[in-house]
């Protein structure tokens, strides 16, 4: 009997143990602020506002993933400069801790792939029509004064003409990027720019994360792009636009929910889902049919 009283002791003593490791679990989960204006990456995150010379927001999202542990909160302050970063998030690390999903708050926050286009970027062809060459192929997209161009496409199977490119347009042909000027327009005094990193959010081997009120614009290949073997993931109020290739790319076995988002004006697919990716949207908005490559 006196065995029986011990072992059911130390039964009771194993689940306290259990609940208090469970209950730390849910403690640790922290908050990292991020501030691309005030922020300062020699600070912890722990603040808002920058408190002495240790305690602070850091200024990059990606110092923040560097800080951050799994079930943990990253929020960042909006400002007039959008954040010029490209992201990535693998593994546990970056996932759901006790029931708290890894969160990233934007409020309202830009997330950038743009590059400028420098002046000697250009060369003039005559008649109107310049060229630049992108350092990386494959997609493309030019933006004048921060607003997408329209692109002349030729028919399908067609090859381009550039001198079918009218002033204002601009196409793409072997592995560069020609544009016709508008009268008297000299692009190299203007403020052009290209879709120049590849990816805004690169997500691969998530349980659990939810992101909202951000906006992923003007990347090479994918606003987002989730890659594989992630699932409870949720997009809420999350924009995807004006990227070189789709806004929000869902492939291998992945699952997400997009609630109260805009998948809108990408170059080629707003959504685009491969394999057995799945993408439950709930009142969210395309500018053009979901693309379903298996």
């Amino acid at each position: 009997m006196r065995n029986a009283v011990r072992f059911v002791e130390l039964k009771s003593g194993l689940l306290c143990l259990i609940v208090l490791f469970f209950e730390l679990q849910q403690a640790v989960c922290g908050v990292i602020y991020v501030d691309n204006h005030l922020g300062n990456n020699t600070l912890n995150g722990i603040a808002p506002k920058i408190i002495d010379g240790k305690n602070g927001p850091v200024k990059t999202i990606q110092r923040a993933i560097d800080y951050a542990k799994q079930g943990d909160k990253i929020i960042l302050m909006k400002n007039e400069t959008p954040y010029f970063e490209s992201l990535s998030l693998a593994g546990k690390r970056f996932s759901s801790l006790g029931g708290e999903k890894f969160t990233i708050l934007g409020n309202g926050a830009i997330i950038s792939g743009v590059i400028n286009i420098p002046m000697n970027g250009w060369k003039s062809l005559g008649n109107g029509l310049w060229k630049v060459t992108p350092f990386r192929k494959g997609f493309f997209n030019l933006y004048r004064n921060g607003k997408s161009l329209p692109e002349y496409r030729p028919e399908k199977n067609q090859t381009v003409d550039l001198d079918n490119i009218l002033p204002g347009k601009w196409a793409t042909h072997q592995g560069a990027i020609y544009y016709r000027g508008l009268k008297n327009q000299l692009p190299a005094t203007e403020s052009f720019s290209l879709a120049g990193k590849s990816v805004g959010l690169t997500l691969i081997d998530i349980d659990g994360l939810h992101i909202s009120d951000l906006t992923f614009e003007k990347f090479r290949m994918d606003g987002i792009n989730i890659h594989d073997r992630c699932k409870n993931v949720v997009l809420e109020n999350v924009t995807c636009t004006e990227n070189g290739r789709c806004g929000l790319s869902v492939n291998g076995t992945s699952q997400v929910e997009v609630i109260d988002s805009k998948l809108i004006n990408n170059r080629i697919d707003d959504l685009l889902i491969t394999e057995q990716g799945v993408a439950d949207l709930k009142n969210t908005e395309l500018s053009k049919k979901a693309s379903i490559s298996q």
